[in-house]
C-alpha cells in the first residue's frame, strides 16, 4: 500500500507541473498522513479517576492501564497477580526515575499508557518534584493572584520551529504568552531565531543574545518550546561564557525536544523519506537543520553537555494518555509507540533536562496551546519561577537553595 501511494504521488509530481504549486504542500502532508496511519490503531478502554491533583475521564490501551489508573494508584489491590507484577516492577526500580530503554521494556510487559503513568508516579516521588507541582497547583487554584516581584528579570523567549509561518497555529510564536508576561509587568523579549533553523545556529544566535543582556543589571531567565530546548541546552552548556552565565538564573524547558525527536530518524528510511523530503524541497527547508533534532544527533550532544549546578531548570513536560491526544499529535503518536511513551513528537524521558525539577501536565501533549488553561498556567509557571528565585537570592550567600533533586534521567543511554 505505501508504495502504490508513492507512485501514484511521485507521478503526481512528474506529470501534473500545472497543478503542482497550489496542491503539492496538501498532497504532501494528506500522504504523509496516511503513511504514518496507515499500519497502526490506538484501542481504547473507558477510564476514570482522580490522579496525582489531576481528573482524568478519558480512554486508555487496555485493562492493564485501566486498573493501575482507577485501582492501584488509588491505593486498591483488587487484581491481585498484576498488583504482584507492579509491586516487582516498584521494587527493581526503587525511587529512580525509568531509562528510556526501561520505559520501553515497561511498555511491552505492561502497555504504553501504564508507562506513561508510572512515569509520573516515580517523578512525584522525589521531593522536589513532589514540591513543586504542589506549588503550581496553589498558585493555579488562587483566586486572588499573589503579587510578585518581577523587576529583577527579563524573560528571553525562545520560539519553536517554523514560528513565523504556523506559531500563530502551533503556539511555537509566544504571541499569547508575551502579551500575558507583559500585562503582568514582566519584561520579555521574543528571540530572533532563523524560523527554521539547526539546533546549533539557534544556539549561537542564543549566545549572542545573552551576551548582549549579560550586563544590563537584569537577571535573565530562558524560556524554550520543543525544537529550541536542545539549542538553550547547548548554549547554556557549552557556548555561553562562564561570566555571561553569572546572569542567567533559570531555564524553563517547556517540552523541549532535548535528545531529539526519533520521528526525524523514521523520516530518514525509505519509502517514508522520498515524501518528506519532496515537502522539505518544497517548503525550502534545510534538511541538515532537520538532521540536528534527530535523536541520532541529538543524544550524545545531550550527554556531553553540563550545566551550571546552580541554574534552576525547571522542565514542563506533557504526558498525554493515549485517548488525550490533539490534533497535531494523532498521527505522530503512534509511530512513538513503539518506543515507549511519548508526547506525539518525542518520548517522555528525552523532554527532561538533567539535574532539574519536573511539573506534570497530564493530558497534555507536545502541543501546548491546545490545552485551554494554557494562559492561567503561563502565568502560574513564570511566577513559580520568579518566587523560587527571589527566595534564593534574599537568601544567605552560597549554593541554591531550590527544592533539592538529582534526577536520573542522565542514566538513560
Amino acid at each position: 500500500a505505501e508504495s502504490i501511494l508513492i507512485i501514484a504521488v511521485m507521478k503526481f509530481v512528474f506529470f501534473d507541473r500545472y497543478t503542482l504549486t497550489a496542491r503539492l504542500p496538501l498532497l504532501a502532508l494528506a500522504a504523509l498522513s496516511l503513511l504514518l496511519t496507515s499500519c497502526v490503531s490506538i484501542s481504547g478502554t473507558a477510564a476514570k479517576a482522580q490522579v496525582f491533583g489531576t481528573q482524568v475521564d478519558t480512554t486508555v490501551d487496555g485493562e492493564v492501564a485501566r486498573y493501575f489508573l482507577e485501582q492501584h494508584l488509588q491505593g486498591f489491590r483488587d487484581n491481585q497477580p498484576l498488583a504482584t507484577e507492579i509491586g516487582k516492577l516498584y521494587g527493581a526500580l526503587g525511587g529512580a526515575i525509568p531509562t528510556r530503554e526501561e520505559l520501553k521494556q515497561i511498555s511491552v510487559d505492561f502497555s504504553v499508557d501504564f508507562a506513561a503513568l508510572f512515569l509520573i508516579d516515580q517523578l512525584l516521588r522525589e521531593p522536589g518534584n513532589r514540591k513543586i507541582n504542589a506549588d503550581f497547583r496553589q498558585l493555579l487554584s488562587e483566586k486572588i493572584p499573589s503579587r510578585v516581584d518581577t523587576a529583577p528579570f527579563t524573560v528571553l523567549l525562545m520560539p519553536g520551529w517554523d514560528y513565523a509561518n504556523n506559531g500563530a497555529v502551533t503556539g511555537a510564536d509566544f504571541e499569547q504568552p508575551r502579551k500575558l508576561l507583559t500585562s503582568w509587568g514582566m519584561e520579555n523579549y521574543l528571540v530572533a531565531l532563523p524560523p527554521t533553523g539547526s539546533v546549533e545556529e539557534n544556539a549561537r544566535v542564543l549566545a549572542n543574545v545573552i551576551a548582549e543582556n549579560a550586563r544590563s543589571g537584569k537577571y535573565l531567565i530562558i524560556a524554550g518550546a520543543s525544537s529550541s530546548g536542545p539549542a538553550v541546552h547547548l548554549a547554556l552548556g557549552e557556548m555561553v561564557s562562564r561570566e555571561d552565565l553569572k546572569s542567567v538564573k533559570a531555564w524553563l524547558n517547556l517540552g523541549g525536544i532535548l535528545q531529539g525527536t526519533p520521528l526525524v530518524d523514521y523520516f530518514q528510511m525509505a519509502p517514508q523519506c522520498w515524501l518528506f523530503n519532496l515537502l522539505v524541497w518544497f517548503k525550502g527547508w534545510d534538511v541538515e537543520a532537520i538532521k540536528s533534532m534527530s535523536a541520532e544527533r541529538s543524544r550524545p550532544r545531550f550527554e556531553r553537555l553540563r550545566l551550571d549546578p546552580n541554574l534552576l531548570v525547571v522542565n514542563y513536560l506533557g504526558v498525554p494518555l493515549s485517548g488525550q491526544l490533539s490534533r497535531f499529535s494523532l498521527d505522530k503518536y503512534p509511530l512513538l509507540k513503539e518506543e515507549g511513551p511519548n508526547d506525539g513528537l518525542t518520548l517522555l524521558t528525552d523532554a527532561v533536562a538533567p539535574n532539574s525539577l519536573t511539573i506534570v501536565a497530564l493530558g497534555s501533549d507536545h502541543f501546548f496551546a491546545e490545552d485551554p488553561a494554557i494562559n492561567a498556567k503561563t502565568v502560574a509557571l513564570m511566577k513559580l519561577i520568579v518566587i523560587y528565585l527571589n527566595e534564593n537570592l534574599n537568601s544567605s550567600p552560597g549554593p541554591r537553595s531550590f527544592p533539592a533533586i538529582q534526577h536520573s534521567v542522565d542514566r538513560a543511554g
